[in-house]
């Protein structure tokens, strides 16, 4: 499947956008700058190669946010990869482009994009990561023995760090979290899945990112993912959308009195109220690290 990274340059609270040419395809259609990754590069370096002829920047690198199908009429589906651009040299410039602007996210959806971005541009159009003007201080793990147990077993976490500002809550909440996740009498796929949805409802990018990387252990494929993000049922078993769609109603509502009672066809007391904690711990992770504005290691 052909594949095409979409790269997502930010300033001051402005994302770059880009006009193409009335002779191209898509004429005068808005979209991101980026573009097809050819045989033998890996999405990485496309995106450099990429903002390097048309932006004239150099050494491009980002960290991956997006990526899902699209399929224009009549042709084969494409693989889109949007990246959040961290860092290159020089200053952009229109190289290719008819047009060029900074302009703010919320503005984004009055300009005519091209199809296949929309599906992203509706995420981050709402997205509610914006940087603190002053970031809260992370702990150093160097003193803090604790800390630098858990980053010596899963490496550079944000989230220890920021916690450990309050080491005792650490302590216990590094338990409680193997507790719920850990081995249980609900599935870990469907334990990934009610996580996700939650994560998902509530925007929450640090999240997102880690238990994409769970999910994927736990063998959600990347198609099923961005389902569970686009609110789509399809290829899911009923226990599963029953999970799901309990997880994102007790984030958005507190209560999930609509989707509750379906819970009992495919599950016992006990799976329950294991779905139940799922979903309040992630709804803590999820305020705790968008409350913060935490974002996911690079």
């Amino acid at each position: 499947m052909l594949q095409v990274v979409a790269a997502i340059l930010e300033r001051e609270g402005r994302a770059l956008i880009c006009q193409r040419m009335p002779k191209q395809a898509h004429p005068l259609k808005w979209e991101f700058p980026g573009g097809k990754v050819e045989p033998g590069e890996t999405p990485e370096q496309a995106l450099a190669r990429e903002l390097e002829e048309e932006l004239g920047v150099r050494g491009a690198r980002g960290r991956e946010i997006e990526r899902y199908e699209y399929e224009y009429p009549g042709k084969p589906p494409i693989l889109l990869i949007f990246f959040r651009v961290e860092s290159f040299e020089g200053e952009p410039q229109n190289l290719i482009f008819r047009e060029m602007r900074w302009e703010p996210r919320e503005k984004l959806h009055t300009f005519d994009f091209v199809e296949g971005d929309i599906g992203f541009l509706r995420g981050y159009a709402e997205s509610i990561l914006v940087p603190m003007s002053t970031p809260i201080k992370m702990a150093d793990p160097a003193a803090d023995e604790f800390l630098a147990s858990l980053e010596a077993k899963g490496g550079v976490s944000h989230f220890f760090r920021t916690m450990a500002n309050r080491p005792e809550v650490l302590k216990t909440f590094v338990p409680l979290y193997g507790a719920i996740m850990g081995r249980g009498s609900v599935d870990r796929r469907v334990k990934e899945l009610a996580y996700l949805a939650c994560s998902y409802a509530n925007k929450c990018a640090y999240c997102t990112a880690h238990h994409v990387a769970g999910g994927k252990r736990a063998g959600i494929t990347p198609e099923e993912m961005q389902a569970v993000q686009s609110e789509r049922e399809d290829g899911f078993s009923a226990p599963e959308r029953a999970a799901i769609r309990y997880a994102r109603e007790l984030a958005r509502t507190a209560d999930a009195a609509a989707t509750r009672d379906a819970l009992r066809e495919h599950f016992n007391d006990e799976q329950i109220v294991e779905l139940t904690l799922i979903a309040a711990l992630a709804n803590f992770t999820n305020r705790f690290n968008n409350g913060l504005m935490l974002e996911p290691e690079g």
